[in-house]
């Protein structure tokens, strides 16, 4: 006999939990080494190592983890863990059977992948975790990333678009009309009537970069226009460009621009002089 973890619940101790789009992120740790009991788990869920190790046995297969590797496991899978003596600590992204249903016209859920450590879905799953230990996750963030996950680790072959599609200019233009807005993935797809998954893949094609990533380049233009202005205050243009927050602001203006929103702004007011 087996226990049943509902969605949200590990086995070790959780650090953080948070919920957004149905989707359940948890990061969990075990402080040292400890055999888990024969157990499944209500929802499927992708899990990175971060630290520490462990290995897993399940019906046909056993595995061993080492830090940044990635699996994947089904919804129901049973299967027990042994944590190396070290401990271990755990960033695990569940998807729900209700989030799962929205896939379905695409996409069938995988079988057990135990080692994703030379797939794109570890650094997507780092890249993730990375927004989400920072508090600056979006709605669009996270559905365009889990589904791109989910996508690469699926049997299905998504129907490839040889031409550029009608709706995306719509898409496009819904991102430049909203930036400042906390769009989400299905909004956008209901509004030029494609799949978000298939709307996701193929704006990623055309333009080199998630609607997310693009979302944020808009919102630095919008902030370097606010800067070179004036000085008005960086968390009121954060808010105005539509960042989270005035930290969140600095790391994504830093990644585009090279400079911290408050160099920019000393650099672009010094060559008016």
């Amino acid at each position: 006999m087996s226990d049943s973890l509902q969605t949200g619940r590990f086995y070790g101790a959780t650090q953080r939990r948070f919920e957004l789009g149905g989707v359940v992120l948890t990061e969990v740790a075990h402080l040292s080494g400890r055999k888990l009991p024969c157990h499944t788990h209500e929802s499927a869920y992708f899990g990175l190592l971060l630290a520490g190790s462990y290995s897993e046995k399940c019906s046909h297969r056993a595995a061993e983890y080492d830090p940044f590797t990635m699996g994947f496991h089904p919804p129901s899978l049973t299967h027990s863990d042994e944590v190396g003596r070290c401990g271990s600590r755990m960033f695990c992204v569940e998807l729900p059977d209700s989030y799962l249903s929205r896939t379905r016209p695409f996409l069938t859920v995988p079988q057990f992948t135990p080692d994703l450590c030379g797939s794109e879905v570890t650094w997507l799953g780092l890249r993730l975790y990375r927004s989400f230990a920072n508090e600056t996750l979006s709605p669009l963030e996270l559905e365009e990333a889990c589904g791109d996950m989910l996508e690469r680790v699926s049997g299905s072959r998504i129907h490839e678009e040889k031409t550029r599609p009608y709706w995306l200019n719509r898409a496009l233009e819904l991102l430049h009309e909203s930036y400042r807005e906390s769009l989400t993935l299905e909004e956008i797809a209901g509004q030029v009537g494609v799949h978000p998954i298939h709307l996701s893949r193929v704006f990623r094609k055309h333009y080199g970069r998630t609607m997310a990533e693009f979302m944020n380049r808009l919102r630095v233009q919008f902030a370097c226009r606010a800067l070179a202005a004036g000085w008005a205050d960086l968390a009121i243009v954060a808010s105005d460009a539509g960042f989270a927050d005035q930290s969140h602001l600095g790391r994504v203006f830093k990644s585009c621009t090279g400079q911290t929103p408050g160099k920019f702004r000393s650099f672009f007011h010094s060559q008016l002089h």
